[in-house]
């Protein structure tokens, strides 16, 4: 054998003996993530955009989660079925379904969401606190781009510049380019974004309903109508159009099917719960519930409204009522629960006697025979009266107003109808009853706890109610008893 040739096989040899400790550690490269790299800008695909601390920024699903967007720097749609995202450098942990293009200069943005499933949501969420690999990779685990993520404020994104960098704003536009322009085209889709927050009642015009400092106060409510928490610092209530007059502080979270109530004081001063705007009783106001990026979120225009009247969404739409329920269902049960929690859940405080034409019958302290109302408490907790009203005419049912006097459960109260107007010792009405009346007894809050028409009775008869409720003339009026 010649020498060339002994040659030539001791170099066939080395290469297989280099090529059999090669091909294992080619192939343990290749199984795992990343096991090939394209160097940045050498691909048309990056992550151009991500969001890792959300709250405002709700998908087309209403859904608020982290996201991260993907664009097509290149001049041709990418079919990019098959291609992975992760935020784990050992595992793909989604792929982009069969079918997905990104259009040419468009950008793509998948959902990170470890609670929803679908086409563009990935199982899993991004840390605040940064310090992530987030990696884009091909069908074939090659990684187009790798980022390292940063530390996040709320609802602050990061955005990829000119050079590759990400620097972070304050303006995100999931879905648009990163510009004054693609901020305006995002926003101009959000008109009225989608969110499980909405407006569910407002008061105009209130004379009763005390905000907690014990004035009264116009309010807002809004609730949560999802079956879960919701974090809604940073969101916004305003009369305005695109200005945040009030904002939600931090911290701000609203239970499953909670209802939060701000105080439109005019004076944002008294506390986090109180708005620096006032609404308007003559109605034709729009009151607007915003997210943190001034995206309309729910809106509704208010109609004229009387004292303490609300405007309630009810199943059947926005609703006029009389029985307004700050922090409480809009329904009967909710009116329940709203007087119980103001020491008012037991009230039947009722008319049980009335003498219109007093000639000969009992005299007030003036030795004149007034005409005279009675009331009865027949329910079973003592009731202050401060607030209530009486009248005799249902278009001014708030005509006259009774001081603070406990009424004790059985007890009854006899108050002079005489035009005199005392609220201190014998208790006087400032008008008089006539034939053909109705009197009207109205509770603090504005609704009618009772009500009964005068006919025409003899002189010193009552018109008084029966044990069984119904009303007829009785003879001998028993005021007081």
């Amino acid at each position: 054998m010649t020498e060339k040739r002994k040659q030539y096989i001791l170099v066939l040899l080395l290469s297989v003996a280099a090529l059999a400790v090669l091909l294992p550690l080619t192939f343990s490269l290749s199984g795992g993530v990343g096991s090939d790299r394209v160097s940045a800008g050498e691909h048309p695909l990056r992550i151009s955009e991500y969001m890792s601390n959300n709250s405002a920024y709700p998908n087309a699903d209403g859904v608020i989660c982290d996201w991260v967007e993907i664009e097509n720097t290149s001049d041709r749609d990418f079919n990019v079925s098959g291609y992975r995202l992760s935020d784990d450098v050992t595992q793909a942990r989604y792929a982009f379904p069969v079918g997905t293009v990104i259009p040419a200069g468009g950008r793509i943005v998948v959902w990170c969401s470890k609670d929803h499933t679908g086409a563009l949501y990935a199982p899993f969420s991004l840390k605040k606190q940064g310090g992530e690999s987030l990696l884009l990779m091909n069908s074939a685990n090659t990684v187009l781009d790798q980022i390292e993520t940063l530390h996040a404020r709320r609802n602050c994104s990061f955005i990829r510049l000119e050079d590759g960098s990400f620097t972070v704003s304050a303006e995100p536009t999931p879905g648009y380019p990163n510009t004054e322009e693609g901020r305006k085209a995002y926003l101009d889709l959000g008109e009225h974004a989608d969110s499980p927050l909405r407006l569910s009642e407002v008061m105009a015009a209130a004379e009763f309903y005390a905000a907690p400092n014990g004035q009264p106060c116009d309010w807002i409510e809004v609730e949560n109508t999802s079956d879960a928490p919701l974090d809604i610092s940073g969101m916004h209530l305003s009369d305005k159009e695109g200005q945040a007059r009030y904002t939600f502080p931090e911290g701000t979270v609203l239970p499953a099917g909670g209802l939060a109530v701000v105080w439109c004081a005019g004076d944002d001063s008294l506390g986090t719960d109180y708005a620096s705007f006032r609404l308007s009783r003559q109605g034709g106001e729009t009151v607007i519930l915003s997210n943190a990026a001034g995206i309309s979120v729910d809106r509704v225009t208010l109609p004229y409204l009387a004292d303490d009247a609300s405007y309630a969404r009810m199943p059947g739409g926005w609703t006029a009522t009389v029985q307004a329920t700050p922090g409480f269902p809009n329904d009967e049960d909710g009116y329940a629960q709203w007087l119980r929690s103001i020491g008012m859940g037991d009230m039947r405080v009722i008319v049980t006697e009335v003498v219109s034409k007093n000639d000969s019958g009992l005299t007030d302290e003036d030795g004149d025979h007034s005409d005279w109302i009675e009331l009865y408490n027949e329910g079973t907790m003592t009731v202050s009266l401060k607030g209530w009203c009486l009248s005799d005419d249902p278009d001014k049912p708030d005509r006259w107003t009774l001081p603070d006097v406990q009424l004790a459960p059985g007890e009854y109260l006899v108050v002079f109808a005489s035009g005199k107007d005392r609220q201190e010792g014998r208790l006087h009405t400032s008008f008089s009853l006539s034939v053909g009346e109705t009197v009207i007894l109205m509770t603090p809050v504005g609704t009618v706890a009772d009500s009964v028409e005068l006919p025409k009775l003899p002189t010193d008869h009552s018109w008084a109610r029966g044990e069984d409720g119904t009303w007829g003339d009785r003879t001998i009026p028993t005021p007081g008893r």
